[in-house]
């Protein structure tokens, strides 16, 4: 904001001891070195102890043996608790604020204070004659945060692979970091402005001064950056936004380049090479994996490497599956998917449903608007065509995300909440995949296990029973993949609980299915999605709630606590585009905020794994009360569903981390909890 340039600044020294411009610069990226470094470390040791469990022959690999483990499984505890902490949330009308996680909030706070401290130390603001010095201090300090902020926001995150953190969550720090640039170049702007005004200069400043106009830019341009950025203006538009994003970044570096001295342009030069290097990374990656020459076969050649077929599905859900995509994920990834045909020139991130051993990639798509709609669109107009209606070509990016892996943990739970399945219905197959393979043959001469847990509840909440039949074939293959274990190995001792919660259609009343019920109705006898759910139903027989008497206890102490569920997953259940055959009968009214009274079995009662559907929705803490209770080593929570939902389950391991007392020593071993969300 006004003249930095003639002798060097940076390399001087404000008297008092106090270090040069350039010496705090230096110290800003010592402490933010540092914490990477930290979480790069534990990262590793995180790493190392997986090898270390896998590799445990003993009964309860997931329990720390020797000294130094126990030890780091109590600071480890200890920091969940504050870290996993979240402020309940504050609804202001229909407007509802949910706060993050305490943990990231303390970064940015530790952030906020370092610039604020490196900004002031050793000037006094009371002093006129110092404001010049607080503006070309504040000044320097603003700049050096601006790698930062394109570390952070690059999907081939440098930073993301160091601490095992995706690009996902690390954007959350990337808008924060880029507030507290705002907060700084404001007080930069702020003080120039001040030490001016004195002599009735601002006006002649941003009329004369090229320095002070290029200066006042960059400042219109970041604030713009910062108001387009929060969540409600992002959701109006998720495409727009991204267009403008990229347009206002490119106009703030120029502006930047034209009002910083030449001393201080290279905190301007490593963002534009952070920028390019991701650029670069992203679109040679893309044009590998999806350049069909570059995957050529003697039976198969062409341009394009993926076509997708797409199907309607009930509840405005989408379909899409890639057949052998030419590429490696882990469960619980996503891509960035884009056809140009359906949605030209939009990119958006799906989670893939289906494991890589399953030979193809499968989404279920939410319509929510812009692309979503275009996929939605495109299937409606041809469900009346027979079969799958074909889609490309299909251009994939990807795969990211990334969270410790499940199978080092005894006790796992998965909550999904509506589309949040298609997240943890993966991370539960694959466990449970590891379990089969462990049974065969060809393993049981390894030393190290593919998987050490023991138990796993699975948990989904959705709003209508349509919604189920996206995922029949997963939870089928689930099922019997238990069934092969137990067939295998009579010995087997692995547990799995799978319940579903229906949230919605409280006027249609479930009855019992008798076990003759028909296939078909004769109305659609040749709907082949109605004779699949209908198959899917028809074993269903009455069983007990497994949490009944745990929810009755432990609902009414913590609802006053927990955020009101239904009114996020119960909306509008959809259209039913074929009937489903009632079940027995579910709770309605206010009673359906309680567990449900009556479930139901989805497998035939000549097997031991009873799979529920409960009506209402699911108690967080006493389901994982439950679980941890049973646990011999540290445990898992992964949750992936609406705001709620997460919050729900979020409070609910830090009151149970904080009940069993792991770091007073009580032997109870620690909860680790990964939050999946996705939002614009």
């Amino acid at each position: 904001m006004s003249s930095m340039g003639g002798m060097s600044m940076g390399s001087m020294s404000m008297g008092n001891g106090v270090p040069s411009m350039f010496a705090l610069q230096q110290i800003y990226w010592i402490v933010v070195g540092s914490a990477i470094g930290i979480a790069t470390f534990v990262n590793g040791l995180n790493r190392l102890l997986t090898r270390y469990r896998l590799q445990d022959p003993s009964s309860t690999p997931a329990q720390p043996k020797s000294l130094f483990f126990r030890v780091y499984a109590t600071l480890t505890a200890i920091s969940r608790e504050i870290s996993y902490a979240t402020l309940p949330p504050i609804s202001l009308g229909p407007l509802v604020i949910h706060f993050a996680p305490l943990g990231s909030m303390l970064i940015i706070l530790a952030n906020l204070v370092t610039v604020l401290v490196l900004c002031f130390y050793g000037l006094d603001t009371s002093d006129v004659w110092q404001w010049e010095n607080v503006g070309y201090r504040t000044g320097f300090i603003a700049i050096c945060q601006l790698p930062l902020i394109f570390l952070l926001a690059g999907r081939q995150n440098i930073i993301g692979y160091l601490v095992d953190m995706s690009y996902v969550r690390l954007n959350w720090f990337h808008r924060w970091i880029a507030r507290t640039l705002w907060l700084t170049a404001t007080i930069h702007m702020g003080f120039w402005f001040h030490d001016w005004g004195r002599y009735d200069y601002i006006a002649y400043q941003l009329t004369h001064d090229p320095l002070t106009k290029r200066g006042f830019a960059a400042w219109c341009i970041l604030t713009f950056i910062v108001i387009s950025s929060s969540a409600p203006v992002r959701k109006l538009s998720y495409e727009v936004f991204v267009l403008q994003h990229l347009v206002s970044f490119v106009g703030l570096i120029v502006a930047i380049w034209m009002h910083a001295p030449d001393e201080v342009k290279i905190w301007v030069w490593i963002p534009i090479g952070v920028l390019v290097f991701d650029r670069v990374v992203r679109y040679a990656w893309g044009a590998y994996v999806n350049i069909g020459i570059f995957h050529c076969s003697v039976s198969r050649c062409s341009l394009f490497a993926h076509h997708a077929t797409v199907t309607p599905f009930p509840g405005n859900v989408t379909r899409v599956i890639i057949q052998n995509p030419e590429i490696h994920w882990k469960p619980g990834q996503h891509i960035l998917l884009t056809c140009h045909r359906i949605a030209p020139f939009q990119s958006h991130p799906f989670t893939i449903s289906s494991l890589p051993e399953d030979g193809r990639m499968e989404f279920f798509i939410r319509t929510q608007g812009g692309g979503t709609r275009g996929f939605a669109a495109f299937a409606e107009k041809r469900k009346s065509l027979e079969g799958d209606v074909r889609c490309g070509p299909m251009f994939i990016e990807g795969p990211y995300g990334t969270h410790r892996p499940l199978r080092q943990f005894d006790s796992v739970v998965l909550f999904g909440g509506g589309m949040g399945a298609t997240f943890v219905i993966p991370l539960l197959r694959d466990i449970v995949s590891a379990w089969k393979s462990e049974q065969g043959d060809q393993y049981i001469s390894r030393k190290n296990s593919l998987s050490v847990t023991r138990h796993i509840r699975f948990i989904w909440a959705l709003k209508s029973r349509a919604e189920i039949n996206m995922f029949e074939s997963q939870i089928h293959t689930v099922l019997a993949d238990i069934n092969e274990c137990r067939r295998l190995s009579p010995e087997f001792e692995k547990e799995i609980e799978i319940s579903i919660y229906i949230t919605c259609d409280k006027n249609a009343h479930l009855v019992s299915v008798p076990q003759n019920c028909s296939s078909h109705d004769n109305r659609q006898s040749n709907n082949s999605m109605f004779d699949s759910a209908t198959n899917f139903w028809k074993n269903l027989v009455s069983t007990t709630s497994p949490d009944r008497e745990l929810e009755k206890n432990y609902q009414d102490k913590y609802r006053k606590n927990s955020t009101p569920m239904r009114e996020q997953l119960c909306s509008n259940p959809g259209n039913l585009d074929f009937p489903l055959p009632a079940l027995s009968r579910e709770r309605t009214g206010s009673d359906s905020d309680h567990s449900a009274e009556e479930s139901t079995q989805l497998l035939p009662s000549n097997t031991n794994t009873s799979p529920t559907i409960l009506s209402g929705r699911p108690s967080p803490h006493a389901i994982i009360r439950k679980s941890l209770e049973r646990a011999q080593g540290e445990s898992a929570v992964v949750v992936c569903g609406p705001r709620g939902l997460a919050d729900d389950v979020r409070r609910s391991v830090v009151s149970l981390s904080d009940e069993r007392a792991v770091h007073k020593g009580t032997g109870a071993q620690g909860i680790y909890l990964h939050v999946e969300s996705f939002g614009v």
